[in-house]
């Protein structure tokens, strides 16, 4: 019909459903914002605050400035679709967990540099292991006052042990972060307005090879032939690491850790890269099920 613009399609192998859950205020539907926005889906940057978020729009939600039920907000990001799940935090409203679980095809755990590891984030990480689904963290609000990526990383790991991956961390000088180091590409970042750009690697010290060493460990535990691999001297090669990280977060043997923050609109840009290379799509979801 003239005049009516045609809807781009996507096949299912082009889709991606992403449950964002996590603890009551923890900074989830300001991800929401914040991954729309960067993706051009948004745009401007909605503000809780200022009750023009695209995912709490119920008259209701704008009032408490809290989401009380599950919205979805699509974006495009390098040809596929994702679908936003944007799931309440509250208890009070834990059905809106669990149904925008029981739609997605993995789930991103959103948890605050500030307060940490919280009751709402094991609920999250339960539901969606009950489902099978693979789990990606993200530590948000790294631009606060008193956030602590290191002291949130060791809650991590002591809570759902050595599956728990690091893939971008931040680089700290008296308490403030001065880039991001992807882990995995051994590249860094500076941000400004939400825009990266690539400066040297910062010294790091003995901690980046430790993270490294950790990514190591958990790609040898995907399979045997990795295992052995590891375990005899041999190191990955960077398609190794690729695919074995990938393979372990759909199998659920690895729990990859984003950093940055949402309002600020750091690090944003490797979180939508990660989704993009670790989640599923729907079709691969149709396919297990």
């Amino acid at each position: 019909m003239k005049g009516v613009r045609k809807l781009k399609q996507y096949t299912a192998d082009c889709i991606k459903n992403i449950a964002l859950a996590g603890h009551g205020s923890s900074g989830k539907t300001s991800l929401a914002e914040a991954l729309l926005f960067t993706a051009g889906a948004s745009e401007r940057l909605g503000k809780i605050a200022e009750g023009n978020t695209v995912c709490d729009f119920d008259p209701e939600e704008t009032k408490r400035k809290i989401s009380i039920a599950t919205s979805v907000a699509p974006l495009e990001w390098k040809g596929e679709k994702i679908n936003l799940l944007d799931t309440p935090g509250l208890f009070d409203f834990a059905e809106g967990l669990y149904e925008g679980i029981r739609a997605a095809g993995s789930v991103i755990i959103n948890i605050s540099g500030k307060s940490g590891v919280a009751v709402g984030t094991e609920k999250a990480f339960q539901a969606a292991r009950e489902r099978g689904l693979p789990v990606i963290f993200f530590v948000n609000k790294l631009d606060s006052d008193h956030a602590d990526f290191y002291k949130v990383f060791e809650q991590l790991k002591t809570q759902f042990g050595p599956a728990v991956c690091p893939m971008v961390v931040p680089f700290v000088v008296e308490h403030r972060v001065q880039c991001y180091v992807n882990v995995l590409e051994y590249r860094a970042y500076e941000y400004k307005d939400g825009k990266a750009s690539g400066v040297a690697m910062p010294d790091m010290g003995a901690r980046l090879e430790g993270l490294r060493t950790a990514i190591n460990e958990a790609v040898a535990e995907t399979s045997d032939e990795m295992f052995e691999k590891y375990f005899s001297g041999e190191s990955f090669t960077p398609e190794e690491m690729i695919t074995g990280v990938s393979a372990g977060v759909r199998n659920g043997s690895i729990y990859p850790v984003f950093c940055g923050s949402s309002q600020s609109l750091q690090a944003i840009d490797q979180l939508l890269q990660g989704i993009s290379w670790l989640a599923p799509s729907a079709a691969y979801r149709t396919e297990e099920i």
